[in-house]
């Protein structure tokens, strides 16, 4: 499976040590084997890709970037290579790493979740001149026998590419049910698990996260399987003869043309049949329901050929005979029903096996995310038709929610102001019309359909910004940093049983270094009280006496320095901002919170008091900002031309970025002692997020 970027040091460490324990001594066979397994390694491993995909997803309302990564193979000089669709899924970008350490950009060609394969391809002007791409060759997977050797490749925990060696070890699995007579509700839509057509190639060759994708190799140096899955030293494979047909499909059209007739199927197993294959359910007007057949009908024939499914491990192959009939085509059956045990015949005319799951996009000023009404969605809906865009999630706290009534997940986009809305792209272009206005309006009128009724409602196309909590009321302060001195400690230092509170720090350019306090004096009273700490609970103490006292004024501290009593008085001053306390702002276009410079912050990171900008608080993975490698802790100083020194210019050239939107910009930071510049690339139009259309029958 694809998995994300970071992984465990811990974990790391024990797999290293696990495989060194495991090291013995090389058996005589494999030693044999060793100039085999190098050329077959030379034959494929040139060929072997590391690829890093930014993935989208929407979760309540809001577009949350990740990450993946996952291996492939370059099967063609035009730079296609041939991978998992579970490695590019909701993949917005995508890199490939070539065996030469080059890292260049690829671009999906397409995917088919049914198999579990995809196709990019890479962007060979971004290839160094002179590069020549290693294609590697798709093997004949039906000639693998079990005991046979092979070699797995791929980059594990995205570390780098690497090379298992195992055997086969079956050649037809599939994932039955429990009492071993079923794949599971094997239905005909596109969301179905890929165990549908797939008799998966096992073997032992070990892989892990990171793997997926990766070629499983035989002796002869030809890819005979596209590696998907694995975990207790067991490997599974898409066999090299169906990802063949898949990715042809997938180069010449986008996608995988594949018929169905409305059924799911079973088989026969334990039915008391000893021929054809079960129908376990029918859909309602599909076109099995309307030739007349229904559930517990058995099929015996498609097309004048036999169809049987004795067992699980044969149900793949009658369902890629379902799938493999033209769209359109008229087909005849024979089937039995349960009350006459003589044959029927219909029939069929297939349709095509849809999409369930549309395309999908957030709204980001609106507050919501919206999908495309697809048939299968339609009917699972109960809607009265496909027009209109579905509602997928809201944020919280966003214009829809805020709506009166608020817009809800499920709900149906019919209109947009005057604008009607049929499908996604309708909502698309209207949010990208209102977007563009100047200024924008105060409010839009939203039509929508919730369970059968036409409501409307009223979305302010920005929201208001927040205002600024208001400051906490200036108090004295003294400007130290202290810990508390607990009779243990204060015994080892020589105090008998004197508690108090040790100087840690003085801050620079405070009243209390202008008046004398020292690192290293023990304050036991203020104002001749004293200060008995009890425990660390009481760490402030100290700060919250002061606290007390009234701005403006004088205090007498009662210091020990050296074991001496001392008596200093020193000026209160106001209390300074803490990080807690500091003024914050989140930018949702780069998934970025800052906070206005603290007194604090300078001190804590030696700055010079003329040090000025905004603290990244956080950076969301795989957002914008993190794209652009800003961390907590860096401080904004510049946003491209313009100075930033707190928190209102820091805004101002924010707003100003998105109205400019730009395909750059450049952040200047301060991150320790250093300047750096980092470069964000956003995507500021809504972006649907699927697989290359299909085209039409």
């Amino acid at each position: 499976m694809a998995t994300p970027r970071r992984f465990s040091s811990a974990l790391l460490i024990a797999l290293l040590a696990g495989s060194i324990a495991g090291c013995q001594t090389q058996p005589r066979e494999t030693a044999q084997l060793s100039p085999a397994i190098a050329e077959a390694r030379d034959s494929v491993f040139p060929a072997l890709v590391n690829i890093q995909a930014i993935t989208v997803e929407y979760w309540s309302g809001k577009e949350t970037k990740g990450g993946s990564v996952g291996s492939g193979t370059i099967i063609s000089p035009e730079g296609l290579v041939l991978t998992n669709q579970h490695v590019v899924d909701n993949g917005r970008s995508f890199r490939v790493t070539l065996a030469d350490k080059q890292e260049v950009p690829a671009t999906l060609v397409g995917e088919d979740p049914l198999t579990d394969l995809a196709v990019l391809r890479i962007d060979l002007s971004q290839v160094k001149p002179g590069t020549n791409l290693h294609v590697a060759t798709l093997g004949d997977s039906h000639a693998l026998r079990i005991g046979d050797t092979v070699l797995a490749m791929g980059s594990p925990f995205a570390l780098s590419r690497s090379v298992t060696l195992g055997i086969v070890s079956n050649t037809e699995r599939v994932f039955s049910s429990s009492t071993g007579d079923d794949l599971g509700d094997q239905e005909f839509d596109f969301e179905t698990a890929s165990d549908i057509f797939t008799r998966w190639i096992q073997h032992d060759a070990l892989i892990n996260p990171g793997n997926s994708g990766g070629p499983l190799v035989n002796l002869r140096g030809e890819v005979i399987g596209v590696n998907t899955r694995g975990g207790s030293a067991m490997g599974f494979a898409v066999p090299a003869d169906l990802a063949r047909d898949v990715a042809r499909q997938l180069i010449e059209n986008g996608s995988v043309t594949r018929s169905t007739i409305g059924v799911a199927i079973k088989s026969i197993k334990r039915s008391g049949y000893s021929q054809g294959v079960l129908i376990n359910s029918v859909d309602k007007d599909g076109p099995a329901a309307k030739a007349g057949l229904a559930a517990g009908d058995v099929l015996l024939s498609l097309g004048g050929v036999p169809v049987n499914a004795h067992f699980a491990e044969e149900i793949p192959l009658v369902a890629r005979a379902i799938a493999d009939l033209p769209v359109g085509s008229s087909v005849g059956v024979t089937y039995r029903t349960k009350d006459d045990a003589n044959p029927r015949s219909a029939t069929i005319v297939t349709e095509r096996l849809m999409r369930d799951k549309g395309k999908e996009t957030g709204l980001r000023l609106w507050g919501f995310a919206a999908r495309e009404i697809t048939d299968r969605l339609a009917r699972a809906r109960r809607l009265d038709s496909s027009a209109g865009a579905f509602v997928l999630g809201v944020r919280s706290g966003g214009p829809a929610q805020l709506a009166e009534p608020p817009i809800q997940p499920g709900d149906i986009i019919k209109k947009i102001n005057t604008t009607p809305v049929n499908t996604l792209d309708d909502l698309v272009g209207a949010y990208q019309t209102i977007a563009a206005m100047d200024p924008l309006p105060d409010w839009i009128v939203v039509e929508f359909d919730r369970s059968g009724k036409s409501q409307l409602t009223l979305i302010k196309p920005k929201p208001d910004k927040p205002d600024d909590p208001p400051r906490e009321v200036p108090k004295p302060w003294i400007g130290v940093a202290t810990q508390p001195v607990l009779r243990d400690l204060a015994r080892e230092m020589g105090l008998g049983n004197q508690t108090g509170f040790r100087v840690t720090r003085v801050y620079p350019g405070t009243y209390a270094a202008r008046d004398g306090l020292k690192v290293g004096d023990v304050i036991v009273a203020l104002n001749n009280d004293a200060l008995s700490p009890r425990g660390m609970q009481d760490s402030g103490l100290f700060q919250r006496r002061v606290r007390q006292l009234t701005l403006g004024q004088s205090a007498t501290l009662r210091v020990l320095r050296e074991g001496t009593p001392q008596d200093l008085t020193l000026e209160l001053e106001r209390t300074r901002i803490g990080p807690e306390e500091a003024l914050r702002d989140r930018n949702s276009d780069f998934d970025l919170t800052v906070r206005e410079l603290t007194f604090f912050d300078r001190d804590d990171n030696r700055w010079e008091e003329s040090t000025s900008g905004v603290m990244v608080v956080v950076a969301d993975q795989a957002g914008w900002a993190s794209m652009a490698g800003l961390y907590p802790g860096d401080l904004i100083q510049r946003i491209n031309d313009t100075p930033i020194t707190d928190l209102p210019t820091y805004r101002a050239a924010m707003e100003l970025i998105a109205d400019q939107q730009p395909e750059r910009v450049t952040f200047v930071v301060l991150r320790g002692g250093r300047t750096q510049f980092k470069f964000a690339e956003p995507e500021w139009k809504p972006t649907t997020n699927a697989a290359p259309t299909p085209p039409s029958p």
